[in-house]
């Protein structure tokens, strides 16, 4: 694995899946995110908890991730999710592990193609990046208010140091 010359930081198999999917002419067939968008919020509810279910909490989509490193002041998966809980608490690990990588992720992909348990985590990521906290926990429910508060914190006080100004929808 190489650092790209053009964008340093990303990786050329970053690069190649970006080039990848601008590539991509048409869908053919609706995204995990258009269906969960679909959905009841009860819906939501079922289809999330059955996804997170399978996860075996193997870090994979942590490992893979090419710009996730892990930060002091950031969310810690540790308070949170205690080590070898199956599956971890719902949906509380992936979406912290969402929001470490808020405002850096590049959309590669990379987590979700090397998850096992086959989790969208994509399409959390997505939500992740183009909605804010609030919408996020409407879409992905099931969320304690304590874990809430933390993620609002600290989406609020990664904003004045982020590089994403502000949501893109």
């Amino acid at each position: 694995m190489d650092e790209n010359p053009e964008n340093h930081a990303m990786t050329n198999i970053v690069q190649k899946r970006l080039k990848a999917i601008r590539s991509e002419k048409m869908i053919k067939q609706p995204s995990p995110l258009q269906e969960v968008l679909k959905m009841t919020q009860q819906e939501r509810k079922g289809f999330w908890r059955d996804q997170f279910k399978k996860c075996i909490k193997c870090y994979g989509c942590i490992d893979i991730c090419p710009v996730y490193v892990e930060e002091p002041d950031g969310l810690n998966l540790s308070k949170w999710v205690e080590r070898g809980q199956v599956p971890p608490p719902f949906p509380l690990f992936h979406l912290i592990r969402a929001y470490q990588v808020w405002d850096t992720c590049v959309l590669c992909g990379e987590c979700e193609n090397t998850c096992p348990a086959h989790i969208p985590l994509k399409t959390i990521q997505d939500f992740v990046r183009y909605l804010p906290p609030e919408e996020v926990f409407e879409v992905i429910p099931g969320l304690e208010n304590e874990a809430r508060d933390e993620i609002l914190n600290f989406v609020e006080r990664r904003k004045r140091s982020s590089r994403r100004i502000s949501y893109a929808v």
